[in-house]
């Protein structure tokens, strides 16, 4: 394994600049099924490949939060780097079709701890397993028969399907979309008692589209949001209930809950990759401030060292551009 020094962050590759492991580990082949998927902007990442970076910072909201972690997110404004971006392997994905988006987080605490979050616009996950979503991901490749047999096989993804055919599919700018952490951790507070939660960063106002709605309206749109006012979200945590299924982020969670309205996502500034700081991170899950850890939700787990092939892969090509 490489180590890689990223945004004061040292981060992990595994298997960096090789495509080719005796046998292969689910996330090594994740990534080649991406590609198949998808196809390689070579020097980008293989999934949610186009987007931009933006700088933020993360304020405090409510002190309630700090009864459940200690952890420095919720005490001190934090500064981030960020990433907006759209799911899936094309470089020039249509902005003026609605697709599933994903936000990303670099955030520095007070501290000088690092906390990345990574989500995205799913409400749960299709599977529950990483060998599950691969399976899945191959089936979408092959094509309709391999697809009817995954349905046989995983019958859960019907919940899914259905779900997602409910939702709101009307076009909406980056700066109006909620974002989902989609797998569960937990608080930890001073005493170390563990409280299960998710959570979401919701827009705190509708700034609609502004600008005409071409192929690429999105960066601009959001640049006029700015220009317009605040761009902001809120962070909501949701605290789990006893009868909640912590370890599977395709379980959603169902009726009254508590939330917290924790902090504060206000925007500063955006910038082109090319331009902007985002480019160089490793947006890893579970590298996160002490007062927060990770469930044992295999898909997170698998989450991170996806990420960690597919940052390795990148790196190596970009040496060679």
């Amino acid at each position: 394994m490489n180590k890689i020094l990223v945004a004061g962050v040292v981060l992990t590759a595994l298997s960096i600049g090789s495509h080719a492991e005796t046998p292969k580990s689910i996330a090594h082949e994740s990534v080649d099924s991406f590609e198949r998927l998808f196809g390689v902007s070579k020097g980008k990442r293989r999934n949610h490949t186009k987007g931009f970076c933006f700088t933020a910072t993360l304020s405090p909201v409510n002190p309630e939060i700090k009864r459940y972690s200690k952890s420095m997110l919720f005490k001190k404004e934090s500064s981030v780097i960020g990433r907006l971006s759209h799911k899936g392997g094309n470089n020039n994905a249509a902005d003026n079709k609605p697709g599933q988006y994903g936000m990303a987080l670099s955030i520095s605490t007070a501290d000088s701890q690092t906390h990345q979050m990574s989500m995205n616009t799913l409400d749960f996950f299709p599977v529950s397993t990483p060998e599950a979503f691969l399976e899945l991901m191959k089936a979408k490749h092959l094509g309709k028969d391999a697809l009817r047999l995954f349905k046989k096989k995983y019958p859960e993804i019907k919940e899914f399907k259905a779900h997602m055919a409910k939702k709101d599919k009307s076009l909406k700018p980056y700066e109006d979309i909620r974002f989902n952490s989609v797998n569960s951790f937990y608080l930890v507070d001073e005493k170390g008692i563990k409280t299960a939660f998710r959570w979401s960063f919701i827009p705190n106002s509708n700034h609609g589209i502004n600008v005409d709605t071409t192929h690429d309206f999105f960066f601009q749109n959001i640049k006029q949001s700015l220009k317009s006012g605040s761009v902001s979200w809120n962070m909501q945590v949701t605290l789990a209930n006893p009868s909640d299924v912590v370890d599977d982020a395709a379980k959603l969670w169902l009726g009254k809950h508590k939330e917290i309205t924790a902090a504060r996502l206000i925007l500063s500034s955006v910038a082109s990759e090319k331009n902007g700081q985002c480019e160089q991170i490793n947006f890893d899950p579970l590298i996160l401030s002490s007062g927060i850890e990770p469930s044992k939700d295999p898909i997170l787990h698998a989450r991170s060292q996806v990420y960690a092939v597919g940052f390795g892969r990148r790196v190596s090509e970009k040496s060679k551009l």
